[in-house]
């Protein structure tokens, strides 16, 4: 597409929600949303969406989870022996925690459930996989990105 390089920086406003209607997130009372466009720094079905859009235009998408977070995946469930877990006994099924992963950082999982055969089963999906999502965007600005912007944020993606 004419004038539209893959190193723009963009600034949107949106408003994101559920199916049903529920909003899980907005700018519209924060400050918006800026990010270099193909450095893979929003979710998938966003960013296209964003691509072809002018500066002052507000447009509808809804994301099939694929285009979003993806589907959940077996490989992200984690078990891990009860004794293990520091303050097991505090666990409430369905709480968002932080792991320590195999490199030292930090990850976020869900608690599936505390077996009674010493098992805690822990879930590292992303909260929203295999969720559709909608987005109502209005672009705000497209300039292009300065090359340190580009490379910090290529350094961070």
């Amino acid at each position: 597409m004419p004038g539209f390089s893959l190193k723009n920086k963009v600034t949107v406003h949106y408003v994101g929600s559920f199916d049903d209607g529920d909003v899980f997130d907005s700018t519209l009372d924060k400050e918006p949303l800026t990010f270099i466009e193909g450095n893979h720094e929003v979710i998938p079905g966003f960013e296209l969406a964003v691509l072809g859009m002018q500066p002052g235009e507000t447009k509808k998408v809804h994301l099939d989870p694929k285009d979003a977070y993806g589907m959940p995946r077996t490989d992200l469930i984690m078990q891990v022996p009860t004794s293990q877990v520091p303050n097991a006994d505090d666990l409430v099924v369905g709480q968002m925690i932080y792991l320590m992963n195999g490199d030292g950082y930090q990850q976020l999982a869900r608690v599936h459930s505390v077996q009674d055969d010493g098992l805690t089963i822990f879930d590292l999906n992303h909260p929203m996989a295999g969720v559709p999502l909608n987005f109502e965007i209005t672009l705000i600005a497209r300039e292009p990105a300065d090359q340190t912007e580009a490379a910090d944020a290529e350094g961070n993606a």
